[in-house]
């Protein structure tokens, strides 16, 4: 699978996708607007950061590659989640209800055994906390700090967005969304 980070147009908010660890800068197709990715975002599993040009391996090299931080916005907060359409998961479901009085109720047992078996097949997909941004990372490993979804953590980004939103100014950038002493996060 080919690494590509999908993210919105920061100016026009079209839907863009660009492949990694490519950090030159490429016009959004509906505003013009040069947009380039972080390069810095990417690192190598030895702990070396990847070059714009995705160093002598080129393509080779995704499969060392961990994403730290978002090749979008550049934000270091990151979680991790299974790259499964919840759609897809319903249908099957909505599927099996239809058919159930004419099963025995057999075909839900059916769905759930497809559901689990579409899931464990799914690959895992990086997302950005920052609201504006929600970059999904396809095809790189997750890095050391990138964990599961934390909801302290997309509340504050949250609470972030909204106030830009009303103009108004933010907390401190030193402070940070609240990290606990389990966070996968902390430095």
């Amino acid at each position: 699978m080919a690494a590509t980070v999908s993210f919105p147009c920061p100016d026009c908010q079209a839907p863009l996708e660009r492949p990694l660890p490519d950090a030159a800068p490429t016009p959004c197709a509906r505003c013009g607007k040069a947009i380039a990715l972080h390069a810095d975002a990417l690192e190598a599993e030895s702990g070396a950061s990847s070059s714009a040009s995705g160093g002598a391996s080129g393509t080779a090299a995704t499969s060392t590659l961990r994403v730290v931080a978002c090749p979008a916005c550049g934000e270091k907060l990151l979680y991790k989640q299974k790259d499964f359409r919840q759609a897809i998961g319903c249908l099957v479901v909505l599927v099996a209800a239809a058919l159930a009085p004419f099963t025995y109720y057999a075909s839900l047992g059916v769905a759930a055994l497809i559901d689990l078996v579409l899931y464990r097949l799914s690959g895992e997909v990086v997302i950005c906390y920052r609201i504006p941004c929600k970059a999904h990372v396809r095809g790189v490993a997750p890095g050391s700090k990138v964990g599961a979804f934390d909801l302290s953590i997309h509340d504050y980004y949250r609470m972030l967005a909204r106030r830009a939103e009303q103009g108004l100014a933010g907390p401190d950038e030193t402070t940070g969304p609240p990290l606990d002493a389990m966070s996968h996060h902390r430095h």
